[in-house]
This record gives structure tokens, C-alpha cells and sequence, in this order.
């Protein structure tokens, strides 16, 4: 249990502001002088020869508890002085936990150093060293906490137990059947972790699914005669959401997320615009917002959902004559391009295919 000090506090002095008995158990220093005085308790106060055990402080009246550290009660006159002194317990509680200390970690002349601990060198010596497991650490575990076997790849604690255990039992340990330093783990069970950073030739779960509502990275994704990617999120729910096959590109100007785009000679993608030849066929259309020369996502394929669109459920979707816009009807001028790119399937929501198809109207 750790010492308790008495409390201190430098220049904690005051006179009595009126006589006390030698049995009373509070005093009043000065006016406005109380506050001279520590705020925790308990501290020893020293009036003439008696030194006396401050527990509580009210603004300038202090609760004490009378004869400490062997002095006797005697009665005080006003204006004698009241201070907070060193006293022979301080020190003495002070000599008592240093010696404790030195009892239980001994003594020595080194310090502290990286990578070292403290260790016994010796009886009531100790010295920072490096711990050495083969000379330092001596006994064994009691035999009842050890199991039997040779393996010593690995030690496997199970509860107060310890046992040597080889790389193909660990393996089975975590459910895994395959053995050690094969190139795949085939499991039935749950495999939790940050990543997987071991380079598997392959992760085999059966008729199970992997499920993530992060980003998978492939090299090439393979689907099997009868498998399918399903995009389960037909309707999306909120506006500027979308579910498709969505490229990233660079843009060539200030996009905004609805925006139907072309390939510029740049490289970059710019607005479609239906009157105006050469910013058509429309490749997609932007489910991110872009600004000129940085990253773009932009839909060829796939449902979104936008507030302020205003289609009839089932009626084709074209390229609009104002730059950047679809709408629900063809362009009719001259001169106009008519791209088909979607269908909707609801007011505010609509299926894309940008196959870049167009007739030029004379």
C-alpha cells in the first residue's frame, strides 16, 4: 500500500485571531489568511510548542485534532503564530517509503537504460540488464501445467496449461485442414481478421460468399457458366446513388454528380450536349463530382436515382440539348444528335446503357 505524506505547502504562516482552550478541537487564523493554508488534508500545523493535526478548512477556520507527533494540549493566546512546518513525521514518512523501496528492488549504481529491465543481481542488490532466458530464468513449469508431447514448434496456453504444439496442429487448432505451407487454408468456420496479407494461391469457401462493404481489387475476376454478378440494389434510395459498372476517369472541366459526359480529344471527358456534333456520342454519366484534370466516376451501365429529374416510369431517356442533361423526350432540330441511353423506372430514377449509338437529324 502506497505511504500517505502529509500535505504541504510553502510559506503556510499565520498568527491565531483569538486564544483557543487546550482541549478545542478548531481555531481561526488572520482574516483572509486561511487560504495561506493547503486545501487537501490532513497537514500539521505548529503553534508554540504543540503541533497539531489540520483535517478541514473552512475559508480562515481550521478543524484540528489536538497533541500529534507527541506534544501536548495547552491553551493559546490570540495573535501567537500558527504555521505549517517540516516536521519529524514528514521526514520520517518520507526515510520509511525510500527504505521500503530500496527493500523490495535492493540497490545498485546503474540506470535506467533502453531495452533493459530491472533484475535481481544479488541479495537486496538489482541493476538494469538484458534478460537472459537461457541463464537468467531458472525452474520449470510445475509438470501438471505441461502437456505431453514432443512438438515444439509453437506453445499453445490454454487456461493454466502449456503445450508444445507444431505448425500442422496450429493449423488444425484455427479449423483449418490443409497442411503447413500449403497454398491455400480450406475452411468451414469464420477466418476474422484485419487483412490477409499472405499471398494464398486461393481462399476456398465452398457454397459460402465473401461479404465486404469495402472495395474488392482483382487482377480478373472469373464467373462460372452458370454464375452471375448480381447489382441486388435496383432502386437506389437516395439521390446521387448509383449501382453499375462505373469507370474512373479524368475530367476536363467542373462536373457534377447527373452529368451525362463524352470522351474529349484530351483524353478528358467534357459535357454531351445533343445540338452540338462534336460533343457526342455521351460514354456515361458522372455518379461523383470532378473538376478539371482530377478523378471522375462516371456510370456506362447501371441504375442511379437524382432529385429533380422528372421522368414517366418506362419512357426512353436521351441525351439532352442542354449541355450535361438527359430528358424524356428526343431532340427534334436540325442538326441535333438523338442518342437513346436509358429507360425510366421511375420519376427520379432510371436505367443507363451508354452503347453510343446516334442518328445525326439533317
Amino acid at each position: 500500500m502506497a505511504t500517505s505524506f502529509l500535505v504541504v505547502k510553502n510559506n503556510a504562516i499565520s498568527t491565531l485571531a483569538s486564544g483557543i482552550t487546550d482541549v478545542a478541537t478548531s481555531l481561526t487564523v488572520a482574516s483572509g489568511e486561511g487560504a495561506l493554508f493547503p486545501s487537501s488534508f490532513p497537514f500539521h500545523i505548529t503553534i508554540e510548542d504543540e503541533i497539531l493535526s489540520c483535517t478541514n478548512r473552512s475559508t480562515d477556520v481550521l478543524t484540528v485534532v489536538r497533541e500529534q507527533q507527541g506534544t501536548s494540549g495547552v491553551a493559546h493566546s490570540a495573535n501567537v503564530a500558527v504555521g505549517l512546518n517540516v516536521t519529524a513525521k514528514s521526514v520520517t514518512d518520507l526515510n520509511t517509503a525510500v527504505n521500503s523501496a530500496e527493500d523490495k528492488i535492493g540497490t545498485g549504481a546503474s540506470t535506467p537504460t533502453a531495452n533493459k529491465v530491472l533484475r535481481a543481481t544479488g541479495t537486496g542488490t538489482s541493476a538494469w540488464a538484458q534478460v537472459n532466458l537461457s541463464t537468467d530464468v531458472t525452474g520449470t513449469l510445475p509438470a501438471s501445467n505441461i502437456s505431453s508431447g514432443s512438438d515444439d514448434d509453437f506453445l499453445r496456453i490454454d487456461g493454466t496449461s502449456v503445450e508444445g504444439r507444431s505448425a500442422a496442429e496450429v493449423l488444425s487448432d484455427i479449423g483449418a485442414g490443409a497442411a503447413a505451407g500449403s497454398g491455400s487454408i480450406v475452411t468451414v468456420g469464420a477466418l476474422n481478421s484485419g487483412s490477409i496479407t499472405s499471398g494464398f494461391t486461393s481462399i476456398d469457401v465452398g457454397s459460402g460468399a465473401i461479404t465486404t462493404t469495402g472495395t474488392v481489387s482483382a487482377g480478373t475476376v472469373s464467373v462460372a457458366e452458370d454464375g452471375k454478378v448480381d447489382f441486388s440494389n435496383t432502386a437506389p434510395g437516395t439521390s446521387g446513388d448509383a449501382t453499375g459498372l462505373i469507370f474512373s476517369f479524368t475530367a476536363g472541366a467542373t462536373l457534377a454528380i447527373g452529368d451525362v459526359v463524352y470522351m474529349g480529344t484530351g483524353g478528358k471527358v467534357l459535357l454531351s450536349d445533343a445540338d452540338a456534333v462534336t460533343s457526342m456520342p455521351a460514354l456515361g454519366i458522372c455518379t461523383s463530382t470532378g473538376s478539371d484534370t482530377n478523378p471522375v466516376d462516371v456510370m456506362v451501365q447501371g441504375v442511379m436515382k437524382l432529385t429533380g429529374w422528372s421522368f414517366t416510369a418506362g419512357n426512353d431517356i436521351f441525351v439532352s440539348a442542354t449541355a450535361g442533361d438527359v430528358t424524356g423526350t428526343a431532340p427534334s432540330g436540325s442538326g441535333d444528335t438523338v442518342q437513346k441511353v436509358g429507360v425510366a423506372t421511375a420519376s427520379d430514377a432510371a436505367y443507363f446503357n451508354f452503347n453510343t449509338t446516334e442518328v445525326l437529324l439533317a
